[in-house]
């Protein structure tokens, strides 16, 4: 009961700080917005010229499928001008004249596809895909009546087991602004309030009371907890009632992710508080640190972005461990077995800070 009554009267003293509430409960809903909206994934339309050479009802329901395909279509109508240079689409596809008159008498019809030197072979095998079905699902309403694309009973659901789809949109910005933020509250207003009571003989004073040094100890690592699951708190709140992200199938695995990485934040807060000699050396070179991590460990954008050896390089800090098992749960669907090595580093490496952190406290408790 001692060692959560000090954690509670530090909780109490960072909450007091006005400035804490704007980065504890304000700012996180600011900086996830805008992360969000500046990471969101946006559909590909891939460009598109259409010749016809001879109107007809069947060539502009052909045109009309495939914008229903995501092209983004520019027609040139019978003894039009194609656009050119710049302007012109990097595909184009031919619609010969007597196409109508051909599929009703059941003749063959070839439709002539041709790429730009800067088309991209990506682009054009997509075009290929999306033109034979719309080419498909032509012939079938010729068969069977009329087929909108919007009212398919049948509709495919595809997933990839080697290639993971990289996390976007809220997706992205929800778990990385979680994981800088609760490193920004333990490395900031946790460290600084450590180094207040330190240079103020409080911890000397709590050395004289009925408290045991081990008390002591527990006591500001709850602290800095405590600071860390209010954090924790407020970007599930903000995901789930906001921004309804799916938190995953586990919750078993995100409570595992997220209370590790609360107890690694907590000690790094601890290790933060009793290395430096002022608060404001405290806060400023925290906010350093956690934005260097940050960076690195992939909360602004997705590690699968960058280059192979900045990626390596960020499982150098939990801040990558973190995002990994986050994603692991969030964005591809995995289980708690997905996630023990992220929480096993995660583990490690607030195990590593907590005892730095109290050898260095022994001297002043």
């Amino acid at each position: 009961m001692r060692v959560l009554a000090l954690a509670r009267q530090d909780l109490r003293l960072t909450l007091r700080d006005r400035s804490s509430i704007f980065w504890i409960f304000i700012a996180p809903l600011l900086w996830v917005y805008m992360f969000g909206f500046i990471s969101r994934s946006t559909p590909t339309r891939i460009g598109l010229l259409v010749v016809e050479q001879q109107s007809s009802a069947l060539a502009d329901r052909l045109v009309d499928l495939l914008r229903a395909e995501n092209f983004e279509v520019t027609v040139v109508p019978p003894g039009g001008l194609a656009p050119a240079g710049k302007d012109a689409p990097p595909r184009s596809v031919t619609i010969p004249a007597g196409f109508e008159e051909s599929i009703a008498a059941r003749r063959h019809v070839a439709l002539d596809l041709k790429e730009a030197e800067r088309a991209s072979a990506e682009g054009t095998f997509a075009a290929e895909i999306a033109l034979h079905r719309a080419i498909v699902r032509l012939l079938a309403g010729e068969a069977l009546g009329p087929m909108p694309p919007a009212e398919d009973a049948l509709r495919v659901r595809s997933s990839w087991a080697v290639e993971r789809a990289i996390p976007s949109g809220y997706h992205q910005s929800i778990p990385g602004n979680l994981v800088m933020f609760v490193l920004i509250s333990t490395m900031t207003y946790g460290a600084g309030l450590l180094v207040t009571e330190r240079k103020k003989g409080i911890l000397q004073r709590l050395a004289t009371s009925p408290l045991t040094r081990g008390e002591i100890l527990a006591g500001k690592a709850f602290g800095r907890a405590a600071i860390a699951s209010v954090q924790v708190g407020v970007f599930l709140l903000i995901g789930f009632a906001v921004f309804r992200i799916d938190w995953g199938r586990s919750p078993v695995g995100l409570v595992a992710v997220l209370g590790l990485f609360v107890l690694t934040a907590a000690a790094m807060g601890l290790l933060s508080g009793s290395w430096f000699k002022s608060a404001e050396a405290a806060s400023g070179m925290g906010i350093v640190l956690v934005l260097a991590m940050s960076a690195l460990g992939g909360c602004w954008w997705p590690a699968e972005v960058v280059p192979d050896w900045l990626r390596l390089a960020g499982y150098a800090f939990p801040t990558a461990w973190a995002m990994r098992g986050l994603h692991e749960l969030i964005s591809w669907g995995g289980g708690l077995g997905d996630v023990l090595v992220p929480c096993g580093i995660l583990a490690l490496f607030g195990l590593g800070a907590g005892l730095l952190a109290t050898r260095l406290l022994r001297r002043e408790v």
